[in-house]
C-alpha cells in the first residue's frame, strides 16, 4: 500500500530544499548588494542611537534585489535588540490604502486594540500614544508602494507622524519596481519620502551565474545539476534585463522538469525547456488580457489548428501556416455562436498586425505554388493551449 513516505522518498532525488530557489528566500549573504545595503544600513542607523531614522524610496527593475536587501537590513536592524527600535515589513498589494497600513502597524505592535471598529483618526492617535510611551522608533518597510490607491495621503499622513510627537519617530522605506514612479508623487509626498534614494541596477551575467550557484548549493543535492545549466539560465535571464528572479525560477522549473522525466541530472536541454514554458506562460497571461474580439481570432486559429481534417493549409519546415480567409471565416463563426458580432475583415486585419506585434502569430505573404497574393497565418505556441486558455477567459474561471 502506498504511504507518504513513499511519495515523499520518490520526489526528493533532485531538490535537497526548493524554498532556497523562492525571491521570498532571504540568504545570509547576499551577493553583488555591499554598497546598497551599506547605504540602507546607514539610513536606518540613526534608531539605534535613539533618533530618527531617514525616510528612503528605493526603486529599480523586478529581480534586482530589492525587496530581499531591504528585509535583509531591517531583520539586521532588529537583531541588536534595541527594546526601543521596532520594524514591520508590509507588502501594499495586501495593505493597498492608508487606514490598512496603519491598522496593520497598530494591531502588530499594539494587539490588544482590536483589529477592526475604529476609525482612522482614532487608529491614529492611539498610534502616537503608544510611539510617545518610552520614546519607540518604528521602520515600516513598504513593499511595492506604488499600489497603495490614497498613497499621496499615505505618505502625508504617516511622514507627519514626527511633526505630531514629542518622542519617538515613524520612518518609510519605500520600495517600487517603477523607476519613475516618484515623478507621480505630489511635490510635498515626494520631498517627505525621498529624504534619501536608492537605485538598484539589474545584474550582470556573471553575478547572476553567482547568485544561482549559492542557491543551488542549498536548493539540489550535490551532483544533480551540471555549472553549463546554472550558467545558461544566468545567461538567458541576464539577456532579460538582468531578473534575479526570473533565473531564480528557471532553475526551479528546470529541476520540477527533470523528475518529472525521471532525471537524476539538470543539463542544459531542461533549463531550455523551461525557458519555453515560461515564455508561454507570458504568452498566456497577455492572451487573457486582450481584447475580446483578438482573442476570438486567436481561438479561431487554434481551431483550426486542431482539426486533423483541415487540409487547405501550408506546411512549412514542420510549422502550418493557414490561410487568412479561412481564418476569418472561423473567427466570424466563433464570434456568431458566443453571440457576438463579427467585426469587418478590415477592423480583422487590424487584429492580426497587432497580434504578429505581440509575437503571438506570425505572418507571412504567400509564395510560389499558391494562386493570387495572400496572407499566411502560423499560430506562435500550441492550438489546444490557446484554445483551451481562451476558453477558460470566456468561462469567467
Amino acid at each position: 500500500m502506498v504511504d507518504f513516505a513513499e511519495i515523499l522518498e520518490e520526489g526528493n532525488t533532485i531538490f535537497r530544499d526548493k524554498g532556497a530557489l523562492s525571491p521570498h528566500y532571504v540568504p545570509e549573504t547576499l551577493l553583488y548588494r555591499d554598497e546598497e545595503i551599506r547605504k540602507i544600513m546607514v539610513c536606518l542607523a540613526p534608531a539605534l542611537k535613539g533618533q530618527k531614522a531617514k525616510n528612503l524610496f528605493v526603486y529599480g527593475k523586478t529581480g534586482t534585489g530589492k525587496t530581499v536587501s531591504t528585509k535583509h537590513v531591517l531583520d539586521k536592524l532588529l537583531q541588536q535588540g534595541n527594546p526601543h527600535v521596532f520594524g514591520l515589513y508590509m507588502n501594499c498589494r495586501v495593505y493597498d490604502s492608508r487606514y490598512k497600513i496603519l491598522q496593520k502597524t497598530i494591531t502588530e505592535f499594539h494587539p490588544d486594540i482590536a483589529k477592526t471598529g475604529y476609525s482612522f483618526a482614532v487608529l491614529y492617535e492611539k498610534f502616537l500614544d503608544w510611539l510617545e510611551e518610552n520614546g519607540k522608533h518604528v521602520v515600516l518597510l513598504l513593499d511595492e508602494i506604488d499600489l497603495v490607491k490614497d498613497l499621496d495621503q499615505m505618505i502625508y499622513t504617516l511622514t507627519r507622524v514626527n511633526d505630531d510627537l514629542r518622542e519617538g519617530s515613524l520612518t518609510l522605506l519605500g520600495v517600487s519596481n517603477k523607476v519613475g514612479f516618484t515623478k507621480k508623487l505630489d511635490a510635498r509626498s515626494r520631498s517627505s519620502l525621498c529624504e534619501e534614494e536608492l537605485v538598484f541596477q539589474s545584474y550582470n551575467a556573471n553575478q547572476l551565474s553567482g547568485i544561482l550557484k549559492q542557491r543551488a548549493e542549498k536548493s539540489f543535492h550535490e551532483g544533480t545539476i551540471d555549472d553549463s545549466a546554472i550558467n545558461v539560465a544566468a545567461a538567458i535571464a541576464a539577456a532579460d534585463n538582468g531578473d534575479a528572479r526570473y533565473a531564480l525560477m528557471l532553475l526551479l522549473r528546470a529541476g520540477e522538469l527533470a523528475e518529472r522525466s525521471d532525471v537524476k541530472k539538470i543539463t542544459d536541454k531542461q533549463v531550455e525547456e523551461s525557458r519555453k514554458a515560461a515564455e508561454e506562460d507570458k504568452a498566456f497571461e497577455i492572451i487573457s488580457s486582450l481584447p475580446e474580439h483578438q482573442q476570438l481570432v486567436l481561438y479561431g486559429l487554434a481551431k483550426l489548428g486542431g482539426d486533423t481534417k483541415y487540409k487547405r493549409l501550408v506546411e512549412e519546415g514542420g510549422d502550418k501556416l493557414y490561410f487568412s480567409g479561412e481564418v476569418y471565416e472561423a473567427y466570424v463563426d466563433c464570434a456568431k455562436k458566443l453571440g457576438r458580432e463579427p467585426r469587418t475583415s478590415r477592423w480583422y486585419r487590424e487584429y492580426l498586425h497587432e497580434l504578429d506585434m505581440l509575437g503571438l502569430i506570425s505572418t507571412v505573404q504567400s509564395g510560389k505554388g499558391i494562386r493570387g497574393q495572400t496572407t499566411l497565418i502560423r499560430s506562435s505556441y500550441e492550438p489546444a493551449r490557446v484554445k483551451k486558455s481562451i476558453e477558460k477567459t470566456f468561462s469567467g474561471e
